[in-house]
This record gives structure tokens, C-alpha cells and sequence, in this order.
């Protein structure tokens, strides 16, 4: 009580709040869950001893002050000690108090220092320093405590003013230092709950130090309780459900200082990704801020973004897995198609209505460079000239009568740095023939009734159900702009030709009507095999599509395709000559020779796993006579 009261004399009352807690304790380390219950309380720095204030420190750190003792106070408590005996105990926590020697040749005294760093240390050397003759100790409470036990007699050092003066100095600072740093942390972890990602800040030790609501929101556990904890021990239990944090590669963030982006981690039932970003002070690596969302969370947002983009068009659909083929000229078109994407050369694919030219199209854009550029599409015979040029290139304001106010954007300009696809092309007047030269010559187009040339980069994918290299024969369409389009082509066989893939198309079809639970029979995919399929793929799927909703609840029924596959027969094949669409026409004796001797080239080549030297030896002709007959 002695020590507290002293102290609290030099107390200012218009500074600080000041409490004196004093407590009987056996062991020093009894201080130690008193000191955390008061900072827990609000208690901003604890003031104490100077042997306390050691073994506290040591303990849990800041803030905590320790009121030193001078050589003058160890003389003034010696000076008192000297009424019990010429030999005197000096209490010292963990190392030797220097300058003895001066007081003892000042009182004429012995003194013997007692050296400890737990209490039970004390009391043993307590014990033997009275067996050696000492019958006062110098030091704190707990030294008078044991030496009285022992029928001895303890003297407390006390504190000289300044140096409690200059203790308070010193808790003043800290405590403004530590509302500064609570202010902080608190503005910081507000700003944090304003963060819709799961935030969490380790120290370089892997330590957590700072996180927000949503990480606790995410990983579903309270991370109050995870402070202090080290990374390792932040691991997902398959067996328990407590602790849900894995965070992979921490320790090689903090070792090389490179980030980790995108790391996909397993937490409980949901699926998070990761971002591990380390973070210095000078060249130093300090720690790692983690931030992590939902995949769900982020699949959400990219599937608003996708349908803003799909609202306007702008993204192709389809990838080369949507085609189906086994057929040995449908695997070299695919081949071809995807060496085709490696490049920004323009594209012409040709086939019959329904083979699937559009889904090429949208394949090769996924498989390129520009796969997270725009994807715009035109179908280029449903429009009039003057829509589809207005289309095409944009319009300026005033450029003819109902003209959009402000303008509008052309769909190349849309299509820059990505893809525009123009769907049957062959239709396109002579005039936009001219246009669409020029943009391909000059990488630039001009807006109708606008004077200023506006450079886009889109590359051209085109297509055709016709022949169009016929239709330049005919003079219907320009032979520059032919050659500027094709500098690429895909040839698509129609769906006769490669009977081979129509069960694997079939499937492919009721997977996406049914989920797989209706079915066709073996015998009818055989029977189907001997169609002609006039509209190609198209057809196949909307025959299939109106064999599932008549199906009803059943499984499947062959009487009902073979009714439904009768109709086709009826109308498509027995009065095809009339009924023929307009992409089919009969063909001469030299296409089929053609076609024919096409066929053996691609099955020749497939033997030889695509090797042209090989293929032209077993062919018996030039190598560059295969590769002009297999273009």
C-alpha cells in the first residue's frame, strides 16, 4: 500500500483517471491475469514496480510502465535496513544490481543480492540468505511477504518524485499514442466492413492481425478468436466443423514476396478464391493481406455481365465442343478451324443451311487472341441496303430522315479489338461490296453522312450457304473482296455426308432437351442414318426436339419416330426435286468425281496421320498436286 500511495500522490486528477489496484498475491505470476482484466476493462497503461513491471513486460508487453528505482532509493531503503543488522538482503529480478560496492563502504554493511526470476527462485534464495545470516531484505512486497515468514524483516524501495513523475510522463504519451492507434484501427476496420471481399492482414510470422466482417461471413467462424493464431493452424478439418481457413501458399508468398492470385480453396461447402498479395515496409516483407470471395459471388457477377453483353449480342456462345464428329472430314474441319483461330486472317466458312457455320464461328472466336473481346454478329440478307450499311457503319446525326439524335455506333467499331461475324455474306449488294473492301484494305471505316475515318481492328469471319466462288463467276459478287474474305475457309459437310456422327449428335441433342432422360433406340439412330437430312443438323434437332414433346412421360417410343421420320421421307424426299431448298442443288458428274476423290485424299491422309509426303506416295501423285486437290 505504501508503493500505491506514493504514487498516487504525484497523481494529476485533471489528466488521467487514476485506480490503484493492489493485490495480495504468493507469486509474481499471479499479477499476470490481473494485468490482462484490467486492459480488458479499458485500463490504457498499468503502472508498477520495477520488479513487476520486468516480469510483465516479459509477459504480455505493452502497456505497461515501470516506475524505476534509483541507486538513491536502494540507499534510502538500505539506510533503514541497517537498524536490523549489518548484513542486508538486496532483491535483484533476473541480473545484478551494479554500484553495491558504494553502499556498502558508505554504511558499513554486507550486502547480498538476491538474484531470481519466479517467485519460488525467491523464496529458495530468501531462504538460503537467512541461513547465511541475513535478517532484512530490500525489495518489494512479495520479498517482504516471504522474509516475514520466515521471522525476518522486508524494507520496500520506494520511488523518489521524479521518477514517478516521469512514469506518468511516459503512460501519458503511450495512452495518447494507443487512442491515436484504436482511432485508426477503428476508421480501418470500418472501411474494411465496407468491403463486400473477405479481408484478412498476417503479419510476416503468418500471425492474423486485422480482418473484417465479410471474411468471418465467408469462412463462417469467428476470427476474434483466431488472433494471434498462426496460419498453420488455420486449417480446413474435413472431420470438424470449426475452423475453415486454408489458405494455400502463405508461407511462399511471405518467403519469395510474389503474389498469389486466383487460388481456389475448398472452406466448408463453398468454393473461394484467393488473392494473396504481400505487402512491405522499405524492401522488407511485413505480412500478407488476403482477400477472397465466394466463387458463387463471383459467378453472379459475371453472369450480369454476360447478359448485359448477351442483351447487345456481343459474346459468342459456342465453343469446339459443341461440335460433334468422328467423321475424318469433319476432324480435319475442326483441325483446321482451330489453326485458324492462332491467326487474324479473315475466314470464310461454307455449307449447307443447318451444318453449323455460325457455331464455327463463335468457336474460333473463343479459341483466339480477341476470346475476351466482342463478339458481334450480323445476318447480312435479313436487312435492306440501307439498314444494313447504317448497321454496318454507323450513322452521324442528321444523316437521313428518323436518324438516332446523337448518332449511333457501327457494329464494326463495336467489333473492334474483337470479332464481327457477317452471316450470309453472299447476299450483300454491290455497293457494301465496295464498303467492305475498303474496311478490309484500310482497317478504317466512315460513318454514313460523316466526313471523319475511324480506324477499327476487328477481325472478319464470314459465311455462306452458297457457292461463292460460283457467285463470282456469275458476276454477282467481286473477286477482290472473294479473295480478301477467304483468305481462310472451312468447308462444312452436311449432315449426309458424315452419318457416322449422328448418334454422337443425337446425344448430344437429348442432353440438351431432356437431361438424358429420354432415349432413342439403336435400330432408329440406324434408321435415322439413312435420311438425307436436307436442313442438316437443324433438322436432326428439330425433329428430335418434337419427338420429345410427344413423348410425354415415356421413355421412348419407335413407332412414334418412325411416324414422325415417315413425314420427312414423304416430304423431303420423295418430292425433293420440288421441295429442294435453295442451298441444295443437284450436282454435275465432275462435283461428285470431286467429292469422291476428296473423300479418299482425307481417309488416306487420317492413315498416314496427316503426313502429306506419305499420303502422296500411297496416292501416286505430287505433293503439291494433294495440296491443291485437298484445298
Amino acid at each position: 500500500m505504501e508503493f500505491a500511495d506514493i504514487v498516487e500522490r504525484y497523481s494529476d486528477p485533471e489528466t488521467e483517471d487514476f485506480t490503484v489496484k493492489v493485490l495480495s498475491f504468493v507469486k509474481i505470476e499471479d499479477t499476470v491475469p490481473l494485468a490482462i482484466r484490467l486492459l480488458d476493462d479499458g485500463i490504457e497503461v498499468i503502472l508498477t514496480s520495477e520488479v513487476t513491471g520486468d516480469f510483465l513486460i516479459q509477459t504480455i508487453g505493452q502497456p505497461i510502465i515501470k516506475i524505476q528505482r534509483t541507486h538513491q532509493d536502494i540507499l534510502q531503503a538500505l539506510i533503514k535496513a541497517k537498524e536490523y543488522g549489518p548484513y542486508i538482503g538486496l532483491e535483484s529480478f533476473g541480473k545484478l544490481t551494479g554500484g553495491i560496492e558504494i553502499f556498502e563502504n558508505l554504511l558499513s554493511i554486507g550486502i547480498h543480492q538476491v538474484i531470481y526470476s519466479t517467485t519460488e527462485e525467491l523464496r529458495n534464495n530468501i531462504s538460503k540468505a537467512v541461513d547465511m545470516g541475513v535478517k532484512c531484505i530490500v525489495g518489494g512486497g512479495i520479498s517482504r511477504e516471504i522474509i516475514s515468514e520466515l521471522g525476518g524483516k522486508g524494507i520496500i524501495i520506494l520511488p523518489a518524485k521524479e521518477a514517478i513523475l516521469q512514469a506518468f510522463r511516459e503512460a501519458r504519451a503511450i495512452a495518447s499514442a494507443r487512442r491515436k492507434e484504436r482511432k485508426n484501427a477503428e476508421q480501418l476496420a470500418a472501411i474494411l466492413d465496407t468491403i463486400k471481399e473477405g479481408v484478412i492482414v498476417l503479419d510476416n510470422n503468418g500471425i492474423i492481425n486485422t480482418f473484417n466482417q465479410a471474411a468471418e461471413d465467408i469462412l463462417g467462424i469467428e476470427l476474434k478468436k483466431e488472433v494471434g493464431k498462426a496460419q498453420p493452424e488455420l486449417c480446413y478439418d474435413p472431420l470438424s466443423s470449426q475452423c475453415a481457413l486454408r489458405l494455400a501458399g502463405l508461407l511462399n508468398v511471405l518467403r519469395t514476396g510474389k503474389a498469389e492470385i486466383d487460388q481456389i480453396c475448398h472452406i466448408g461447402d463453398v468454393d473461394v478464391v484467393i488473392n494473396s498479395l504481400p505487402f512491405k515496409v522499405g524492401d522488407e516483407i511485413q505480412g500478407v493481406v488476403l482477400t477472397f470471395k465466394e466463387a458463387s459471388t463471383i459467378q453472379k457477377t459475371d453472369r450480369k455481365l454476360r447478359e448485359k453483353l448477351y442483351n447487345k449480342g456481343f459474346v459468342a456462345k459456342y465453343t469446339i465442343d459443341h461440335i460433334k464428329g468422328e467423321n475424318t472430314i469433319m476432324k480435319q474441319v475442326i483441325y483446321e478451324a482451330k489453326k485458324y483461330a492462332e491467326t487474324d486472317e479473315t475466314i470464310l466458312i461454307q455449307g449447307e443451311t443447318g451444318t453449323g457455320k455460325e457455331i464455327f464461328a463463335h468457336s474460333i472466336h473463343n479459341l483466339s487472341r480477341r476470346k475476351k473481346k466482342p463478339f458481334v454478329a450480323v445476318n447480312c440478307s435479313a436487312l435492306s441496303e440501307s439498314l444494313l450499311e447504317s448497321e454496318l457503319f454507323g450513322y452521324e446525326e442528321g444523316a437521313f430522315t428518323g436518324a438516332k439524335r446523337g448518332g449511333k455506333i457501327g457494329l464494326f467499331e463495336l467489333a473492334n479489338e474483337g470479332t464481327i461475324f457477317l452471316d450470309e455474306i453472299a447476299d450483300v449488294s454491290s455497293n457494301l461490296q465496295v464498303r467492305l473492301l475498303r474496311v478490309l484494305e484500310e482497317k478504317e471505316v466512315m460513318r454514313v453522312g460523316g466526313v471523319k475515318i475511324v480506324p477499327v481492328d476487328a477481325r472478319i469471319i464470314s459465311s455462306t450457304y452458297k457457292n461463292l466462288w460460283k457467285e463470282v463467276e456469275l458476276g454477282r459478287f467481286r473477286m477482290d473482296l472473294y479473295f480478301r474474305l477467304a483468305i481462310l475457309k472451312l468447308d462444312i459437310p452436311p449432315l449426309r455426308e458424315r452419318q457416322e456422327d449422328i448418334p454422337y449428335i443425337i446425344k448430344g441433342i437429348l442432353h440438351k432437351y431432356s437431361d438424358n432422360r429420354k432415349r432413342i433406340s439403336d435400330s432408329m439412330i440406324e434408321r435415322m442414318k439413312e435420311c438425307r437430312w436436307v436442313g442438316n443438323v437443324r433438322q436432326l434437332d428439330s425433329l428430335i426436339k418434337r419427338y420429345i414433346i410427344l413423348l410425354g412421360d415415356s421413355v421412348y417410343d419407335d413407332d412414334l419416330l418412325l411416324r414422325l421420320l415417315g413425314e420427312i421421307d414423304a416430304k423431303e424426299m420423295r418430292n425433293m426435286p420440288e421441295e429442294l431448298p435453295r442451298d441444295i442443288q443437284p450436282k454435275t458428274l465432275k462435283e461428285q468425281i470431286e467429292e469422291y476423290e476428296k473423300k479418299i485424299i482425307n481417309e488416306t491422309l487420317k492413315r498416314s496421320n496427316f503426313n502429306k509426303k506419305e499420303t502422296a506416295e500411297k496416292l501416286g501423285i505430287g505433293v503439291n498436286t494433294l495440296w491443291r486437290k485437298s484445298r
